[in-house]
């Protein structure tokens, strides 16, 4: 009898978390902010990084501006990664043609402005994928033990480079918690392998479940 009880227990427990992990996107806030006409292919512009505005480096940053996109060269890596991660989860899915940042810096002018309708023509695409590094904390500590855990915020918006309006927006803003913390939030807590996150890592997991919500990808599933 106790044999049984304990079984009903254990299956119980695993259908909470399977429900959990089915159903927990806390992590990603979606905004559909008018209807996306269709399209086929998507470039990717490297994001925006705040507080780095007037570095000048090597690594390529891009912004849309009143109908304008503004393009600066930065210090920072970390825009040019998450946008390229973006990128490639996209392509995942196989639905749409994605052009990569790296393929659309070498048409995008370094400083200056260029309308996003041009941007699009050069690009030959009709929607392009703008982002914002707002918050890139590092953990500190190691992957099972840490005293200050990662904690990330971006957000990326889509733009029909037709009208110049944008059309999607999504935001992740998120300080990892353990499981004893949040239960609600196992998804990506099983997402990031049952440890405690780089913040690269962190980004990551949030860029995965902000491509879910993606314009004709929801509930699509990858590959």
């Amino acid at each position: 009898m106790k044999s049984i009880t304990r079984f009903y227990r254990v299956a119980m427990l695993l259908a909470l978390l399977s429900l959990f992990v089915a159903c927990a996107t806390k992590a990603v806030r979606v905004e559909l902010i008018e209807d996306v006409a269709p399209f086929s292919k998507v470039a990717v512009l490297p994001f925006n990084v705040t507080n780095c505005l007037s570095c000048v480096e090597s690594f390529p940053s891009c912004r849309p501006v009143g109908g304008q996109i503004v393009c600066d060269r930065i210090k920072s890596d970390v825009g040019f990664d998450l946008a390229q991660s973006l990128a490639r989860e996209i392509a995942i899915y196989g639905k749409y043609e994605v052009v990569e940042p790296l393929a659309a810096a070498r048409v995008l002018p370094m400083l200056g402005q260029v309308p996003l309708t041009e941007i699009g023509r050069r690009l030959g695409v009709d929607v392009l994928l703008f982002g914002t590094v707002n918050r890139f904390q590092e953990r500190v500590g190691g992957p099972r033990s840490v005293e200050s855990p990662a904690s990330v915020c971006f957000e990326v918006s889509l733009v029909d480079a037709r009208s110049g309006r944008t059309v999607w927006y999504a935001v992740f803003d998120q300080t990892q918690q353990s499981l004893s913390d949040d239960i609600t939030n196992i998804r990506n807590f099983v997402r990031g392998g049952g440890k405690w996150l780089t913040a690269r890592e962190f980004a990551d997991v949030g860029i995965a479940e902000m491509v879910e919500h993606f314009p004709g990808l929801k509930g699509a599933g990858a590959p």
